[in-house]
């Protein structure tokens, strides 16, 4: 009967060092969660200077129907790839809607990528984008995709 609760809490402390190991190998290398600095601490003065990590409300690509806001936008894009008009439309964005943004250059949102948009995507996992889009969302649905950086500057002022 020893022998058995020994084996017991050994197994079980074992499955909990793998949980934790498997936890921390995500938030240090998929996520970014530990062993970053805060985004306020990274913020730079110009536009040109953004890193993808400054942006406010930057959301990965899995959580993009799953945010609080009845209505919201959410960007995304390449910002190793993307024009400085663009990037300076989206840190001055100032619009009634809140502006998410997904950067395709991070490897947890890299699988959004495709050669062709999916422009009435229902969910993040049939979430396809060729170059850069601007998606609204109402009431967990698309309402407006755009795929044109010109129109998402325009749509961004």
């Amino acid at each position: 009967m020893k022998n058995e609760v020994k084996n017991g809490l050994i197994i079980s402390v074992v499955v909990i060092l793998i949980i934790a190991l498997v936890y921390f190998m995500t938030a240090v290398f998929m996520t970014g969660e530990i062993g970053n600095k805060s985004n306020s601490d990274k913020k730079t003065t110009t536009a040109s200077n953004n890193a993808s990590s400054e942006y406010d409300n930057m959301i990965m690509a899995g959580r993009i129907f799953n945010q609080a806001e009845e209505t919201y936008k959410v960007i995304i894009f390449s910002n190793n790839d993307a024009k400085e008009d663009l990037k300076t439309a989206i840190s001055g964005y100032q619009g009634d809607n809140k502006l998410y943004v997904v950067d395709t250059d991070q490897a947890v949102n890299a699988y959004v990528k495709a050669e062709e948009d999916n422009t009435n995507p229902t969910s993040s996992k049939n979430l396809k984008v060729k170059n850069n889009a601007l998606i609204t969302i109402s009431n967990g649905v698309v309402s407006s995709y755009i795929n044109s950086d010109n129109q998402i500057i325009n749509a961004l002022k």
